[in-house]
């Protein structure tokens, strides 16, 4: 496999992670589905916080992605929309997180902003290009597009721009993939220790209140 740039893994090492707490019930769900789970749930927090910041920072659109910009921000979440994919089409968690190694990679080759005008295209490219790469069995491009909510015609397109910006780079070393999946791990454990010590703190007040 080839050489991965150094500067792949910068989504998660400069972002801010939600403070949300994952609510699973566990009893109800295989440890497969539950890992899936969280992963959808931390990928989706990261790119959104990401989109945010650029929102915050006046970087709505790229021009040099034209295509993958919507004309409106659109009405379905980040985490509606992947799982909304994921969930129609029971992919590999490795896939999941293969998505955002190529999320990754483009910006990082083409030095481009993440937005909620582009975010739903480059997820949809990227989950075609990961299935097609990572996994045995795939639908038709007819079936992902009226998943993705896009013509088969523009699915097409946009697989094949993405393509081209990645400059054709699909592999994902062992290495790269085990450190996306621990970042994204360590982000779960920052999240609950985030959340145990907002309950503490909330505690602590409620004690001091009644002094």
């Amino acid at each position: 496999m080839s050489e991965t740039d150094d500067t792949e893994g910068h989504l998660i090492n400069n972002s801010i992670c939600s403070d949300k707490k994952l609510i699973i019930q566990q009893s109800e769900l295989t440890n497969e589905e539950i890992i899936k789970l969280e992963i959808i749930e931390l990928i989706s927090d990261l790119l959104s916080n990401i989109c945010e910041e650029n929102k915050k920072k006046n970087k709505q659109k790229n021009l040099l992605i034209k295509s993958f910009n919507n004309k409106n921000i659109p009405s379905i979440s980040i985490k509606d929309y992947l799982f909304r994919l994921i969930k129609h089409t029971q992919i590999n968690k490795s896939t999941i997180i293969i998505i955002l190694i190529y999320i990754d990679r483009i910006c990082n080759i083409n030095h481009f902003f993440l937005s909620y005008y582009n975010i739903h295209k480059l997820i949809l490219a990227a989950f075609i290009l990961a299935i097609k790469y990572n996994e045995d069995n795939y639908y038709s491009m007819v079936f992902y597009s009226k998943l993705g909510g896009v013509t088969p015609g523009e699915l097409n397109k946009l697989e094949f721009e993405f393509l081209i910006l990645i400059r054709y780079n699909l592999l994902v070393q062992e290495e790269l993939y085990k450190k996306y999946y621990n970042d994204l791990m360590s982000l779960k454990s920052d999240t609950e220790e985030e959340y145990e010590s907002d309950e503490n703190d909330e505690g602590e007040d409620d004690i001091i209140g009644n002094n």
